[in-house]
């Protein structure tokens, strides 16, 4: 799992190199894949904004973009429509990963963000779900086993999500079923839900009082 710190004042030149250096490579992997559009690169230009002036403010937020639930942050890149692992790559490339959900409570959280953002309800978006390595065993891309039921998985046509199979691997946001889990091909352009979580200054300051 990614976890972003926030830096005192000294450590923002690195942070700014890191960040650039992250660019350079998601461009360069999105290219690969055929994905890059001037809506992407303007999304990772002001993402990268944003999360400098962050570092530099030296409060605990998210960026600007970012809605704050907890202690993460999430973004709905609306501009960036690609596959499921293009979009792991363009949230990889800054700093974080598909929105997973550890509890009901954060699932609903981002809910609230999702159907405040998208001006058309019937925009699927990706979220860090699938089941590509065993085929029924889905897990969130941190590792840990995705829930199964209500409240975060919808249905179709009366039956309930998963059901595409063998077709459907990767976890997305189905709009028509107000934005609740239905497993999509992994192939089809979606609106990726960037997610990485803060550790604060004042744990830092305390791991390091207190190590081992």
């Amino acid at each position: 799992m990614n976890i972003f710190l926030l830096f005192s004042h000294n450590c923002t030149q690195g942070l700014t190199d890191l960040l650039l250096l992250r660019q350079e490579v998601l461009l360069k992997e999105l290219k690969q894949a055929e994905q890059v559009s001037v809506g992407i690169l303007r999304e990772i230009a002001d993402i990268l904004t944003d999360k400098k002036n962050s570092f530099t403010s030296g409060e605990v937020s998210c960026p600007g973009n970012f809605r704050k639930c907890g202690d993460t942050c999430l973004y709905l890149a609306l501009d960036t429509g690609v596959s499921w692992e293009a979009a792991r790559v363009f949230c990889q490339g800054l700093g974080g990963d598909l929105a997973v959900f550890r509890d009901a409570n954060e699932f609903a959280e981002a809910l609230k963000y999702v159907k405040s953002s998208v001006a058309v309800k019937g925009t699927p978006v990706w979220v860090g779900g699938t089941d590509r390595i065993e085929e029924g065993e889905w897990r969130w891309v941190s590792g840990e086993d995705m829930p199964r039921g209500t409240p975060f998985w919808g249905d179709y046509n009366y039956v309930r999500e998963p059901a595409e199979g063998t077709s459907g691997n990767c976890a997305a946001l189905y709009g028509p079923d107000g934005f609740l889990i239905h497993d999509g091909v992994c192939q089809n352009p979606y609106k990726p839900l960037l997610w990485f979580a803060i550790l604060r200054i004042s744990q830092i300051s305390e791991a390091e009082s207190h190590p081992g």
